[in-house]
């Protein structure tokens, strides 16, 4: 759609449906599965990568003492099951690490690795700086109380906004609706390495 004046058009790309995502943890999982990058990248927050690392190395331990106590026919389902588990949460995890936040030369991407990813002109970033709260849900979203923000991030808690300057059109879809943004809140490794993906362009951000 053709941008109203004084807005520019940015791109939404929904959570993709539950197939599509195993498809992308069993990818991530592939040596030199990672896309090839078209500009300067930003890691995401370690907080989520971190705790599903955790629940994957506390599985095992688990699946040995649950084990030991189910009868002999059902163990080796169960020992199934668990490997599932536990490749499903290092397929997550990577996922995470193979899609990073992706500052290119006509576009800044922000990206969940499988929860949905916004992209907005490279030019509309002003200010980049950090920011601690609580947005409820995971990928692209609507900020309650701020109808002029979105969120985009693999988990609640994001840690880093974008200012945009002039706003940018995004369609969050049934859920969000078409919303003009002028904040994007996303969380990534530090609002530092945002600023200076971004370049001399981008400023902190203004308090």
């Amino acid at each position: 759609m053709d941008a109203v004046e004084g807005v520019v058009p940015g791109r939404v790309t929904a959570r993709p449906g539950n197939g599509r995502i195993l498809r992308i943890w069993g990818a991530a999982l592939v040596p030199g599965g990672r896309a090839r990058s078209c500009g300067a990248v930003v890691p995401h927050s370690a907080g989520l990568r971190q705790m599903l690392l955790g629940l994957v190395v506390m599985e095992p331990v688990t699946a040995v003492v649950v084990s030991s106590m189910l009868p002999p026919a059902v163990r080796f389902a169960h020992g199934v099951l668990e490997a599932v588990l536990v490749l499903a949460g290092l397929g997550a995890a990577a996922a995470l690490v193979r899609a990073p936040h992706e500052v290119q030369e006509q576009h800044v991407v922000l990206r969940t690795g499988f929860f949905g990813e916004v992209s907005v002109p490279r030019s509309a970033v002003r200010s980049a700086g950090p920011a601690l709260r609580t947005v409820p849900g995971r990928g692209p979203r609507p900020v309650p109380g701020d109808p002029a923000a979105v969120a985009c991030s693999a988990e609640p808690a994001v840690d880093v906004v974008l200012h945009l300057r002039p706003p940018v059109r995004l369609d969050l879809g049934p859920a969000g609706g078409v919303v003009t943004a002028s904040t994007l809140y996303t969380s990534a490794v530090s609002a530092a390495a945002f600023r200076s993906a971004l370049g001399p362009a981008a400023s902190p951000a203004d308090r």
